[in-house]
């Protein structure tokens, strides 16, 4: 896999690959507090970065040509540039502390396939329906995007670093798309696969020798079968974050995480319909489609959809565009830093609930903005895509309160998270509690609901008014 080489500058210019950017502490002398009464919980808890002052890696001298063209080597090349890295790279507190860059590398690419594919089945789903979409026992849409990511994402996964050394927690499973009368359905997923394994090389990835049999493809979801847990190291993966706003042409996301001893180690997230603009947010996407008719963008533009990521303590989370037509993945694909809003005052900020009542209580929510002074809209967005709009700072807060009986699952949580995290927001449950991504599929322990916001100061105002306004509600 294509990979970086040493740098003395490359801890600076890219610092979401290599070595540990300066981070940005988190000032929240609540949010310190449960780190350090949590960091038992897990060995890799031990590393919470808390107080970290900025922290850069040295590497030997090098040219920036040699660096871009290292990024088109082969996976042995990049394994013995990583092995020197390694040996080279300084940790905290006098420990080798993992890099992940390679995959992180591997990870970014297969979202951005991830999402090709998923663009290309979204415009046949609003275009006409053709059976491609299916219920689940819960009534959940499934769609044929849902296996085929499943499915694309295990096979690189696998090819990258070898089946034996692949664990991953993911959504679906093959049961019903292994039904007799689920055979056309089968079809089509197996085509959708192999068609945008086809697109491997323009990603920088491997491209099978020939195209996947029904038995590989249904092998590779099923590969997807692992139960968490505290130890060892594992993928979470939801292949289509939102499936009823996937459906509906509205936002969704891909995200795949790497949890490592119970910690999520690194988060990535494709948002294909992601707005560039900030005030298209607000608009159904379909809306946003029309529109863009009338004022069709330049060609070159930048006007929709986006991969983020980061990488746990580097204090660095980047944006990149999705790769648009014929265009090859020439890393790093005009990245740019994403940072948190700097709003601390309820009044001017913006916050993301679920679109779904279903999912969450919009009118304990409604009670709760009221309560600390917000005044703006709440902004009802599918998916994981809240975490990236804190990220980006085009809001501010995401509450999500689930009903009586409702159990989070890690992999809608874990990408969003990191990535977060990293652009300098602040992730608690309503006790003022990290996620505990260490118990299996669920996130066990959830005391009340999940809080995220751009800063320490705003996190704390919204955990006080959830304690002064909880006993009330009806949840």
């Amino acid at each position: 896999m294509p990979l970086c080489t040493s740098s003395s500058t490359l801890g600076t210019k890219f610092p979401s690959l290599l070595g540990h950017g300066g981070g940005r502490g988190i000032q929240c002398n609540r949010f310190q507090s449960f780190q350090q009464s949590t960091r038992t919980r897990t060995r890799t808890r031990t590393r919470t970065r808390q107080n970290t002052q900025p922290h850069i890696v040295s590497f030997s001298k090098f040219n920036k040509n040699s660096f871009f063209t290292s990024l088109a080597s082969s996976s042995s090349s990049s394994s013995s540039i990583m092995e020197d890295q390694e040996e080279n790279m300084g940790g905290f507190n006098g420990f080798m502390e993992p890099n992940y860059s390679r995959e992180l590398d591997v990870a970014v690419r297969a979202v951005q396939m991830a999402c090709f594919l998923c663009q290309k089945v979204q415009q046949g789903l609003i275009s006409k329906s053709n059976g491609q979409v299916q219920s689940k026992e819960d009534n959940s849409p499934v769609t044929v995007a849902d296996w085929s990511v499943q499915a694309t994402v295990s096979w690189l996964l696998s090819e990258s670093f070898g089946s034996k050394n692949v664990s991953i927690v993911a959504e679906e499973d093959v049961q019903s798309l292994s039904k007799v009368e689920a055979a056309d359905l089968l079809e089509s997923v197996v085509k959708t696969v192999n068609d945008c394994l086809a697109e491997a090389p323009r990603f920088g990835l491997q491209v099978p020798q020939m195209a996947l049999g029904t038995s590989e493809v249904l092998a590779a979801i099923s590969r997807c079968n692992s139960n968490g847990g505290p130890t060892g190291r594992f993928w979470a993966l939801d292949p289509v974050d939102g499936t009823l706003g996937f459906v509906r042409g509205d936002q969704y996301a891909v995200a795949l995480a790497l949890i490592e001893d119970g910690e999520p180690v690194l988060g990535v997230l494709g948002c294909p319909n992601y707005p560039m603009r900030k005030e298209w947010l607000s608009y159904q996407h379909r809306y946003h489609r029309i529109i863009s008719k009338l004022t069709p963008p330049k060609s070159e533009s930048w006007d929709k959809g986006c991969v983020m990521y980061a990488r746990r303590g580097s204090g660095e989370a980047w944006m990149q565009p999705l790769l648009q037509g014929h265009k090859k993945l020439v890393w790093p694909n005009s990245a740019m830093p994403v940072q948190v809003s700097a709003i601390e005052n309820p009044a001017l900020a913006t916050f993301c609930e679920p679109v779904e009542k279903s999912n969450s209580s919009h009118s304990f929510t409604a009670g709760l903005a009221h309560s600390v002074g917000l005044r703006k809209q709440p902004l009802r967005v599918y998916s994981m895509v809240k975490y990236a709009a804190i990220a980006r700072g085009d809001a501010e807060i995401f509450m999500k309160f689930a009903r009586a009986g409702y159990k989070e699952k890690i992999w809608d949580h874990a990408a969003g998270v990191v990535i977060m995290q990293e652009a300098g927001g602040v992730v608690t449950d309503a006790g003022g509690l990290p996620l505990d991504f260490s118990k299996g599929i669920y996130l066990e322990g959830l005391d009340r609901g999940v809080i995220a916001c751009a800063g320490a100061k705003l996190h704390e105002k919204i955990i006080r008014a959830v304690d002064a306004s909880w006993n009330s509600s009806s949840l």
